[in-house]
């Protein structure tokens, strides 16, 4: 039995019981970690306030050898997310990202460099208008942190140049690809306007460029899909968000 102290955020939480809750958390020094928050649904309970979804906060937890969950002893709160409570899409798309975290990262594995991009992803909520797009691009980072590179100046398959419009992520070849190497027997991808293949580009730039939320969204969509494909998963509430945020997003 040990304890630990690491800064975190909660990415997934569900009752327990009368009064506790199971929350999953995303930490700088362990990665995700599985612990129960006791007593934090009681009226007046000292760690409720800095339990909220994805609010920045120092935590004091128990790791116990041999037992799934840890224990959550104390948490004090560093920095809110507040944008999540007042705009829909910066809800939609931060509930994207902890779900993209929740389903991709396995428990105890430290990702500080994934940490660090979600960090400043949920600070870019704070200009709402913002929010796909810095989902985007805080996308298609993670998928380069976790293995999946994306090629999206070239073609994945044979290298060449790909010119100006449409294009088709091919989940299995990792990137955009030319129309001669577009797989047309069936194989999974996701066909994409010029203007989200523009939006794709600008969000893979260092730094990424600007671009526009209705352009963004179905490239965002494109990029969690891949990345369901290849680690045999869903995202059904991010699916569900994202439609709902691109409906009410402004032109």
């Amino acid at each position: 039995m040990a304890l630990v102290k690491s800064e975190g955020m909660v990415v997934r939480r569900r009752d327990l019981g009368e009064a506790d809750r199971i929350v999953t958390l995303f930490t700088r020094r362990f990665g995700k970690i599985r612990a129960v928050a006791k007593g934090c649904r009681r009226p007046g309970s000292r760690l409720a306030g800095h339990l909220e979804p994805l609010n920045l906060a120092h935590f004091l937890l128990w790791k116990r050898d041999g037992r799934d969950l840890a224990l959550v002893r104390s948490a004090e709160l560093i920095e809110p997310c507040a944008a999540v409570t007042t705009d829909f899409r910066a809800f939609a798309a931060a509930q994207a990202a902890a779900e993209l975290i929740d389903a991709s990262l396995p428990e105890d594995e430290p990702q500080p460099r994934l940490f660090v991009l979600m960090q400043r992803f949920l600070r870019a909520l704070k200009t709402p208008e913002h929010a796909v797009p810095a989902l985007l691009a805080f996308s298609v980072r993670a998928a380069q942190t976790l293995g999946y590179a994306l090629t999206v100046d070239g073609c994945a398959a044979c290298g060449t140049g790909l010119p100006a419009g449409e294009g088709r992520l091919e989940f299995r070849s990792g990137g955009l690809v030319c129309a001669p190497c577009a797989d047309t027997s069936g194989a999974a991808g996701e066909d994409l306007t010029a203007a989200s293949v523009r939006a794709l580009r600008a969000a893979a730039a260092d730094p990424p460029r600007a671009t526009r939320s209705e352009d963004a969204a179905p490239a965002v969509r494109a990029v969690h899909r891949l990345l369901c494909w290849h680690q045999d998963r869903r995202l059904p509430s991010s699916e569900r968000l994202l439609a709902e945020s691109a409906a009410v997003a402004p032109a």
